[in-house]
């Protein structure tokens, strides 16, 4: 089952997309405002990711590790240095999506990376939401791996 978003994402190149957080101001508490204005890292330093990925109870080791390979690889190919994956076994019960949020905290990371919107929600208007609360919270950008390119089981 394929599920239409609202929008489609940008394209950064490769056949992946990547959707950059809109910060709303006034909109509430920022808990990871992101970098100082002027502050760079430096020129051998990347920037630190989080994946997450929601599987079913079902999936075998085999699929988990090919989506892990894969998230890995697309961070690579980003710039970005994925430093943890946080993974849900369970269509609504989401312990990791929490602990994904606490880890954004650190101000050192400063994406996520998912395999596609449907690993936040099937639902347009939840995965809206989840991207929002993300982008809200932790200041972080929410880059999606492309459906074509990056199937997912």
């Amino acid at each position: 089952m394929t599920t239409q978003h609202a929008a489609p994402e940008p394209v950064i190149g490769g056949g992946y997309l990547a959707a950059p957080s809109r910060p709303i101001v006034g909109a509430g508490p920022v808990t990871h405002p992101g970098p100082l204005p002027g502050s760079a890292l430096p020129p051998t330093a990347r920037r630190q990711a989080v994946g997450y990925v929601r599987l079913l109870p079902a999936t075998d080791t085999a699929d988990r590790d090919q989506v892990t390979a894969r998230l890995r690889a697309f961070a690579a190919r980003s710039g970005l240095e994925l430093v943890n994956i946080y993974t849900d076994h369970h269509a609504y019960r989401r312990s990791a999506f929490g602990e994904l949020l606490q880890a954004l905290c650190d101000p050192g990371i400063t994406a996520v990376v998912i395999p596609t919107p449907e690993a936040l929600s099937e639902f347009d208007g939840i995965y809206q939401a989840m991207r929002a609360l993300i982008a809200m919270e932790t200041g972080a950008d929410v880059l999606v791996m492309s459906q074509t390119t990056e199937a997912t089981p």
